[in-house]
């Protein structure tokens, strides 16, 4: 169940039907990929490299708060874990930091993945698409579609996207946002 207001219950998803669609739209209504795992899921090496083969654009950037998805990395110890990116050292390999304040270094990007915030209104990095890099405000979440909606800043510009494709940043605010 989400835990929305009674406002917001309706008013947010439905209107997100009269917005036109956007580029990555068909892109991503195919995807299956589920955003809850569980522990002993067996394919799971299998969806990472679906994950990171047939897009060819990685998403990893500072300052993005991500899932630890890969269950055998240590034993599974961060498996399911939140954490920050703290430094990417190649397009597709980061180090990270536990909330904890642990750092992992060689981190694939196939063993992360998105976190979208609950909470409306907070910022986001949009990471796949024509507007990547582009920081905003998430407006609006449709569990059951996968979907986000933000508002960018700087152009002022509502974009419906997929989970996959938006990200919560933690970074600092720049000239992009404001």
């Amino acid at each position: 169940m989400s835990k929305t207001s009674p406002g917001q219950q309706n008013g947010t998803a439905s209107s997100w039907k009269a917005l036109p669609d956007q580029d990555l739209s068909g892109r991503w209504e195919d995807s299956e990929r589920k955003r809850k795992h569980l522990p002993d899921r067996q394919e799971e090496p299998a969806a990472k490299s679906e994950k990171a083969g047939p897009r060819g654009q990685h998403w990893l950037h500072r300052d993005l708060r991500v899932r630890f998805v890969d269950g055998q990395h240590k034993g599974g110890q961060y498996y399911n874990t939140k954490m920050t990116i703290e430094d990417v050292l190649s397009p597709d390999t980061c180090v990270c930091r536990t909330d904890e304040g642990r750092i992992l270094e060689g981190i694939k990007e196939g063993m992360l993945e998105t976190l979208v915030p609950k909470v409306e209104g907070n910022r986001v990095m949009v990471v796949l698409g024509p507007q990547a890099g582009r920081v905003g405000h998430l407006l609006g979440r449709d569990t059951e579609r996968s979907r986000a909606l933000v508002q960018l800043r700087r152009e002022n510009q509502l974009v419906e996207l997929h989970y996959d494709a938006v990200c919560q940043y933690v970074g600092p605010r720049d000239s992009d946002e404001d």
